[in-house]
């Protein structure tokens, strides 16, 4: 058997320790222990951090790939938008003129989505009532991906992906691997 060992990030997500998850497990390390726990299987299909999945991107990140993993992990990614949406809210308000356009990008890209029009509105409203309820307004989105038919959620991530490039890449620190 396997020994896999997994730790708790920043973000309370349990992650699968790894070469390309090392760095980010000893950047946590403020003076006190590293915590690790050893188990005998992967469990969790095998996954890595589901926070961290744009960390783990190599090679440039294309609109094809941001889709691809839109589609593929829709699930997972609702479930920890609605453990983090107070985030996107404390985000949005330190730094409302960073949010905004990428808010209004995003809704601009749903427009001609009519499956998720209700969605598109609750993003909308954000924009008129200065962010506030922008974690709902995602989650409702999220939520709404994950059970659209694929056919669906492909023409969505399609949409969106080619916005969340710049995105993802200066979450990736500008860096090609």
């Amino acid at each position: 058997h396997e020994l896999v060992l997994r730790y708790v990030d920043e973000d309370g997500d349990t992650c699968l320790l790894t070469e390309q998850t090392f760095d980010d497990f000893v950047e946590q390390c403020t003076g006190g222990p590293l915590r690790v726990t050893a188990a005998g299987h992967r469990g969790r299909g095998g996954r890595l951090c589901p926070g961290k999945i744009w960390r783990h991107l190599r090679g440039e990140v294309t609109s094809e790939l941001i889709a691809e993993l839109m589609v593929t992990h829709g699930e997972l990614a609702a479930a920890m938008v609605e453990r983090k949406a107070w985030k996107l809210d404390r985000v949005a308000g330190w730094w409302p003129e960073k949010v905004r356009p990428v808010v209004a990008v995003v809704v601009e890209g749903l427009r001609d989505i009519t499956e998720i029009s209700a969605c598109r509105a609750g993003l909308e409203h954000a924009l008129d009532a200065e962010l506030a309820g922008l974690g709902q307004a995602v989650i409702d989105l999220a939520r709404e991906f994950a059970t659209q038919p694929g056919e669906v959620q492909r023409r969505i991530a399609e949409a969106l992906s080619v916005h969340l490039v710049p995105l993802i890449d200066r979450l990736r620190g500008g860096r090609r691997v």
